[in-house]
């Protein structure tokens, strides 16, 4: 009982002052007025002032987009990393890690080298007399600009999934003469589907409280939740600290649903596996 009460309690008061006690002060904040009353004003604004609004929209949007395309690539690329050698595979591993971690101001610069207004690109377009049809500093831009932190992410964690399938199911699949569609189906699909729901939903939550690399690329031209929120916390005369704790307290809530949603497909795929 002492060992069990010398490991439980500062893990439970961790817990308590980390994440149940910020949350709890999120919440009870988003609800108050301008006369520090209880109003649902902040979450009436929230979806009647079209900024806000554009806000949501700007960052479902690039999110959703974001993680869906980078899982495909990632897909490919954690299968293609296991067809490697060990050597090969292990500098890739590196790479990926280093990739993963390159996100926010020095992505961000990093882009406007290469696609900005005086970027190599448009040093190339010009001197081609090419038209230039893309911007790094548009929605667009930044779509992209998320896929290359979430692309290596994805590959990171998918790869231990992909490296765990053993080669020789497939030989003893054919021997009992099911088909290679059969084989996928049954015996592959049912392993790697619940974590490629996993990793989907924790590249869309990582798209979606990506701050520096947006703000560093666009400012405040395009806006999006933590920019927003960045916005409302900033001390100046815009600041508005319980509006910010409201977009946090919507953004907490889209992720629950989407673990939970999640855990319930992943927990009935199992569940048909076993």
């Amino acid at each position: 009982m002492t060992t069990r009460l010398k490991v439980f309690f500062p893990l439970s008061l961790l817990v308590v002052l980390v994440l149940l006690l910020p949350i709890s002060v999120m919440i009870v904040a988003s609800f108050q007025g301008g006369d520090a009353g209880f109003s649902l004003d902040n979450y009436r604004q929230v979806f009647t002032n079209h900024y806000y609004s554009e806000a949501i929209r700007n960052s479902l949007g690039i999110a959703l987009i974001t993680s869906v395309f980078s899982l495909l690539i990632a897909i490919v690329g954690a299968w293609s990393l296991t067809h490697l050698s060990p050597s090969t595979k292990n500098m890739f591993i590196s790479l990926f890690n280093m990739s993963a971690s390159f996100a926010g101001v020095p992505l961000a610069f990093s882009l406007i080298i290469l696609f900005g207004n005086a970027g190599i690109w448009q040093a190339l377009t010009t001197a081609l007399h090419l038209p230039r049809f893309f911007e790094i500093y548009s929605l667009s831009g930044t779509t992209l600009a998320y896929t290359f932190f979430e692309v290596p992410l994805g590959i990171l964690f998918l790869f231990p999934v992909f490296e765990e399938l053993n080669p020789e199911w497939r030989e003893i699949s054919a021997v009992l003469g099911a088909s290679p569609f059969f084989f996928f189906k049954k015996v592959i699909l049912p392993i790697i589907f619940p974590n490629i729901i996993e990793v989907l939903i924790l590249l869309f939550a990582n798209a979606m409280g990506t701050y520096e690399t947006t703000f560093a690329l666009t400012g405040n031209s395009i806006v999006t939740i933590p920019t927003l929120i960045g916005t409302l916390i900033d001390g100046g005369l815009t600041a508005n600290i319980p509006l910010a704790c409201t977009f946090a307290t919507l953004f907490a809530l889209v992720m629950t649903a989407l673990v939970w949603l999640g855990n319930r497909v992943t927990r009935s795929k199992r569940e048909v596996a076993a």
